[in-house]
């Protein structure tokens, strides 16, 4: 299916690890992908280095790693003028995009997609002034608690880190001004957070708001205002998809392709789990930027 790709994984994990998992899917690969190159990251940075100077080379890129190593590798095959395609093999805590792509998280299957089981399909990706995201981009209480995640907790409980930091920022919010304007609308107001959702999963937990898709070439926008905080809280713990009759007094609720997001002063933002600041973004939707690799069926 593919005579070249560029397999990129994390070096900083533990060595014993990597081997155990590159001894699963190494075989595999190779046997169906005749130029197969590996490129082992040693600090932040270098995979996004390695797309940048080698993609156009390849037909695919494989990142195989967590959320910070797949944003880096969007953020490094964005801008390239031929885009090879590329694919997850999730090997982290959240995996945010995998899951929202229902790529399965067990490495071998992940791999199969490659070698036999998977489809290509254009995904939309998002441009955040210079930098690119694929899940999610927020501000305010959202990226307060990205920041608090205690790193050994993480490593030590996985995803449930991301709600323990989440409970303790959701008790003291604070506001913040902004303006928005998008497709031709203005909004002016105070929210808690500012949420932009391309796919579903945040913190391994699914969106589940049934206008979010990879491939529509719009964003969902979410200003969520203090008072919204318990029917925030309601609908990240639903278990199906919910629609909910829009309150533009705790919750508002929209869809955009191109948006202008001002604030007052510099605020921490959060792009797929790797944090930015600034007071002013061009976001701007590029449908189906990127062709990935991903499961023939996906059910709802």
């Amino acid at each position: 299916m593919y005579e070249s790709a560029m397999l990129i994984y994390n070096g900083n994990a533990g060595q014993k690890e990597v081997d155990k998992i590159l001894a699963q899917i190494i075989g595999p690969l190779s046997l169906s992908i005749p130029n197969l190159t590996l490129l082992q990251t040693q600090k932040p940075g270098d995979a996004e280095h390695f797309c940048r100077q080698h993609g156009e080379e390849v037909d695919l890129i494989i990142a195989l790693g967590g959320d910070g190593t797949v944003h880096e590798c969007i953020n490094g095959i964005a801008p390239l003028d031929r885009r090879p395609a590329f694919s997850i093999i999730p090997a982290g805590t959240c995996n945010d995009l995998a899951r929202s792509l229902q790529i399965p998280l067990n490495i071998k299957q992940a791999a199969a997609l490659i070698t036999e089981g998977g489809i290509e399909a254009g995904i939309d990706i998002v441009q955040s002034n210079e930098r690119y995201f694929g899940n999610f981009w927020g501000t305010g209480l959202i990226a307060q608690a990205s920041e608090n995640i205690d790193q050994d907790s993480k490593g030590m409980f996985g995803r449930f880190s991301y709600y323990v930091s989440a409970l303790k920022t959701f008790s003291d919010p604070s506001r913040f001004s902004f303006e928005i304007e998008y497709d031709g609308q203005m909004l002016k107001d105070e929210a808690v957070m500012l949420l932009i959702l391309n796919g579903r999963s945040i913190g391994a937990t699914e969106f589940p708001l049934s206008s979010i898709q990879l491939n529509d070439g719009l964003v969902d926008i979410m200003v969520v205002k203090e008072a919204g905080f318990p029917l925030f809280k309601e609908i990240i713990s639903a278990k199906t998809t919910v629609d909910w009759e829009q309150d533009k007094e705790t919750i508002d609720h929209f869809q955009a392709s191109s948006i202008a997001v001002s604030i007052p002063s510099s605020q921490l933002i959060d792009l797929d789990g790797e944090h930015y600041d600034g007071d002013t973004f061009r976001i701007n939707v590029l449908k189906e930027h990127i062709r990935v690799v991903k499961p023939k069926v996906v059910t709802e």
